[in-house]
């Protein structure tokens, strides 16, 4: 577990709000002074709303950058995410909260597997881009599942990455119909299952939804992963609130 830091405000001008996907939007937050406070590439921080409230949202910047990248899924029926769009569009500064979480990569030398649905790709891509930079010698391995191509929202990256780095495996999966697609089906947890035999060396990040992470870690431990070998941000809220062991 990583040390904390104690979270401070900042302010931040608004630089960049895109869509980087079908409906996924990509956001570049700016420090107004200049500077953020140290974080570490895992970590999530808190949007401070027009009405005051503060909704988690994972960093998906490196800390060797000096902005802030936020991925922000709209979902049908979820008003919520259309007025933090509309929020960021219209205004030009908002106040973030950092940093929060401790879903960091741990100093061990075993292979990191990042499991990941839609936006849970987010963390991951801060994660897996500051271990490349640094020239983390570790194999470092992702599996992004969505329904389809177009949720992969930054596909061409990661294809990149494995292109360029050894060490590093990307594994795409859709679990929905995609009638050109040539790659993977079906869950993508079950492809890393059945590409690994032995899983009981790695250790194993997993992001996207709750019900997504609960499920994902029921089928590691069945496999005989242990708890301190698979590491999630919903797994550690849980266990803070007593929901877990």
């Amino acid at each position: 577990m990583s040390e904390q830091v104690e979270a401070e405000f900042v302010e931040c001008e608004v630089s960049l709000v895109r869509r980087a996907g079908r409906d996924v939007f990509w956001v570049e937050l700016e420090p107004v002074n200049g500077e953020l406070p140290p974080y570490k590439a895992g970590q999530y921080l808190m949007l401070q709303l027009e009405d005051g409230s503060l909704r988690p949202f994972s960093i998906a910047s490196s800390p060797l950058q000096d902005v802030l990248e936020l991925h922000i899924r709209r979902l049908p029926g979820h008003d919520e995410a259309d007025k933090i769009i509309s929020q960021l569009k219209h205004q030009n500064r908002v106040k973030v909260q950092l940093p929060f979480g401790n879903c960091v990569l741990t100093d061990s030398k075993r292979p990191a597997v990042f499991i990941a649905g839609g936006t849970g790709f987010a963390p991951f891509h801060s994660v897996i881009k500051t271990a490349l930079w640094k020239n983390t010698n570790r194999d470092l391995i992702l599996y992004w599942g969505a329904q389809t191509s177009a949720d992969l929202y930054l596909h061409r990256e990661p294809n990149e990455w494995s292109s360029k780095y050894d060490h590093f495996t990307y594994v795409p999966v859709l679990s929905g119909l995609d009638e050109e697609w040539q790659g993977r089906k079906g869950f993508v947890h079950h492809a890393f299952l059945l590409d690994h035999t032995d899983i009981t060396n790695m250790d194993i990040y997993i992001g996207g939804s709750e019900p997504m992470v609960m499920s994902v870690y029921q089928d590691l431990l069945d496999r005989g992963v242990s708890k301190d070998s698979i590491h999630s941000d919903i797994l550690d809220i849980k266990r803070d609130m007593g929901q877990l062991d």
